[in-house]
C-alpha cells in the first residue's frame, strides 16, 4: 500500500512516535508500504519553524531518507487541482495533501478530522 503522512504525524515520527496510535505506527514502520511526504509539508514545516511555532528536527531530510520515506514533489496540476475541492478544509497545505491523495490513490494518515471530511481514505494517526 502507499500511504502519505500529514505534516503532524511526520514530525511525531520523528519526534514522538508514541503519540500515533499502534495501527499507523505499525503501517509506517511495514517496510513493504511506500510511505510518502508531500513536499508540502517540508514547506509548512519551514513556514512554521520561521514564524517560532514549532522546532525543526535537525537533518530533515537525511533523516526522512534513513527512514526510507519518499518525498512526493508538487506539481502545477495539483496546485490548480485544488481550486476545484470543495473548502471542507481552509488550511493550504492540507488541500494540497487531499488532492495529491485523490490523484495518486493514497491513504492518508493524520490526526485531523476535516481531512476525513473529503474522498480520501485515512487512517487515525
Amino acid at each position: 500500500m502507499r500511504y502519505l503522512l500529514d505534516t503532524h504525524v511526520v514530525l511525531w515520527w520523528l519526534t514522538e512516535p508514541k503519540k500515533i496510535h499502534m495501527k499507523a505506527q505499525k503501517i509506517i514502520r511495514d517496510r513493504s508500504n511506500e510511505i510518502l511526504i508531500s513536499s508540502a509539508s517540508f514547506w509548512e514545516i519551514a513556514i512554521k519553524k520561521s514564524i517560532g511555532r514549532l522546532t525543526m528536527p535537525h537533518n530533515l531530510l537525511e533523516t526522512i531518507a534513513m527512514e526510507g520515506f519518499k518525498i512526493l514533489p508538487i506539481m502545477p496540476e495539483e496546485c490548480i487541482g485544488v481550486a476545484d475541492l470543495p473548502l471542507f478544509h481552509a488550511d493550504p497545505f492540507d488541500r494540497l495533501l487531499i488532492l495529491q491523495a485523490k490523484l495518486y490513490d493514497l491513504v492518508i494518515i493524520t490526526r485531523d478530522a476535516q481531512i476525513a471530511e473529503y474522498p480520501t481514505i485515512t487512517i487515525r494517526a
